[in-house]
Parts: C-alpha cells; structure tokens; sequence
C-alpha cells in the first residue's frame, strides 16, 4: 500500500510525508526533488526554461514512471497535481490519496519567508485565487480529507495512521 499526501504549496506534505514515511518504514518519493534531481536543477528553473504546460507533464510523467508497480511508498506530489487527470487517477489507483487542508492564511504565512518556489499558474493568478481554485479539486481526489489547522504533527500523523488501518 501507497500513502499520497496532497495539498497546496506550504501544506506540509513534504514535512509530514518525511515523518509518515519514518513512522510507517515506508520510502518517501517526492515529486519536486526527484524532478529537479533528473535535470540538475531547481524546479524553479525548470518551470521558467519549459514553462506551465511542459513543467506539468514532465513531472507528471516522471513521477508515474518512478511510482508504478512500487509498494509501501509515501509520495508528495506537487499541489499541482490536482491539474493532471492522468497524474492523479494513478496516484488514486496506487494509493490512499490524503488532503492535508489548512487555511489560506497559513499558506500565506508558510510562504511569506521562502525563496520562489514552482507553483503553477501563480504568475496569472494570486496566491488566494489558486488556494480556491485547488481546494475543491483537492478534496475531490482525495479519499480522505485532513483539516490541520487545529491539529498538531502527531495528530495528524495519528489521523492518517487511523485511516490506513481502517
């Protein structure tokens, strides 16, 4: 069994998928690193040289080719995957597909002090209008949806545990 973790950009699915993955002696495959380790260079560098459309693609397929057939796996996908249908319905057909939803003002604040990052569509649209944008189409793909905001690490870490077990 796969354990996918989605959400916006400063959800912690990097952060908490390191945790989950330790805790459940599962292999973290995050969709970001290992884009930027196949082409030796930052994602951001990446988007700007092949833009949106290629940069969605690219990952999508990348992380496809990496997930397919492999067990006992924790995946951060970017929280653009919600984009790519193909993407997410093999991540729904490979694993439990988990929603870690926190406020946008908590986006916000995670995002404030952090160099630029990837995230798709940001140049067109602000930051708040990809926040609504994406929430439904997180919670649409997701077989179960986390609200963090009230939740400590442990917390939500036991809730996604419970899950699995269920």
């Amino acid at each position: 069994m796969n354990v996918t973790l989605i959400g916006m950009a400063g959800a912690g699915k990097s952060y908490l998928g390191k945790k989950l993955a330790a805790e459940l002696k599962y292999d973290l495959h995050d969709s970001d690193i290992e884009l930027a380790k196949a082409w030796c260079k930052s994602i951001q560098s990446i988007l700007d040289e092949i833009g949106e459309e290629k940069y969605l693609e690219t990952e999508g397929d990348l992380a496809i080719r990496q997930t397919v057939g492999r067990d006992n796996l924790v995946i951060s996908p970017a929280g653009s995957v919600v984009y790519v249908e193909k993407w997410m319905n093999h991540l729904r057909d490979c694993s439990k597909v988990i929603y870690l939803k926190i406020p946008f003002e908590t986006v916000e604040t995670r995002l404030h002090d952090v160099p630029p990052r990837a995230i798709i569509g940001l140049g067109r649209k602000s930051l708040r209008e990809l926040y609504q944008e994406r929430h439904p189409l997180y919670e649409k793909g997701a077989h179960l949806t986390i609200d963090t905001h009230q939740r400590d690490e442990k917390g939500v870490l036991a809730a996604i545990k419970e899950f699995l077990q269920s």
